[in-house]
């Protein structure tokens, strides 16, 4: 849902958002926020509306399938809730989950360029094993998505670009962030990117911070100190406390 034109809307007050961490029992809702909240064209291709199931079961497969993300080490997965002091506050669904941002952090970048979002990120590290899936139950997890467009153009495309800018050099990927389309503009993005900030920068030395980020989003995150990079994937890669090496962009262009 769009804002109005001209419509300008009341930013949360402090203490209305609750930022923590999320759980397996959040992985429902995240899914469906996440579902609500990214453009339309981008489920248009990686989840062709041919092979799309019910939604329901669609964020049932996706939530399933983030399950083993929570246990992999050198992560931060944080949700946004609205506090019930909030006068927003929906008691009838009181853990709805309005915004998310997962982070692979430097303990983890810094041998290991993989986001976790690819479909071989299974293989790779052993989750059907360890969740006890069998390849059947597994494929079906899937059947709803165009694997080559997904991983080999999507998501393995922007890893080799990360990896040929922060090979071997720990850092934090953001991989995603997404805020429902009815608190968009509220201030909900900058609470979740204010939160892996504060803990990077406690970090010495300060790490890199890197993300991919479409168009409309990357005002944001260049408010937060990211800038785009001069090279391979500067429509989309931005980067915060860059290493030596990488040239960024003066400006948004």
């Amino acid at each position: 849902m769009a804002t109005p034109q001209g419509e300008k809307r009341r930013r949360f007050a402090p203490g209305e958002v609750i930022i923590s961490e999320v759980t397996k029992e959040d992985l429902k809702s995240v899914a469906e926020g996440y579902y609500a909240s990214f453009p339309t064209p981008w489920f248009d291709k990686i989840e062709p509306k041919e092979l799309r199931p019910a939604e329901d079961i669609r964020a049932t497969r996706f939530a399933t399938r983030m399950i083993p993300w929570l246990d992999e080490p050198h992560t931060r997965w944080t949700k946004a809730t609205l506090s019930p002091s909030s006068p927003e506050y929906d008691a009838s669904a009181p853990n709805r989950v309005i915004g998310h941002a997962g982070w692979l952090r430097p303990g983890r970048t810094k041998s290991e360029i993989l986001n976790l979002w690819r479909r071989d990120a299974s293989d790779l590290l052993g989750w059907r094993e360890k969740m006890g899936w069998t390849q059947e139950f597994e494929d079906e997890l899937w059947s709803g998505t165009d694997l080559k467009v997904c991983q080999d153009d999507s998501f393995v495309k922007w890893d080799i670009i990360r990896e040929g800018y922060l090979s071997g050099v720990g850092h934090w990927h953001l991989a995603p962030l997404w805020v429902v389309p009815e608190h968009q503009g509220r201030g909900v993005a900058s609470l979740l990117i204010k939160d892996a900030i504060a803990l990077a920068d406690q970090e010495d030395p300060v790490p890199p911070m890197y993300l991919e980020a479409m168009k409309e989003a990357r005002p944001i995150y260049a408010h937060f100190g990211y800038q785009g990079i001069e090279g391979v994937g500067r429509d989309a890669a931005m980067i915060r406390n860059p290493p030596e090496g990488i040239t960024v962009l003066t400006e948004e262009t």
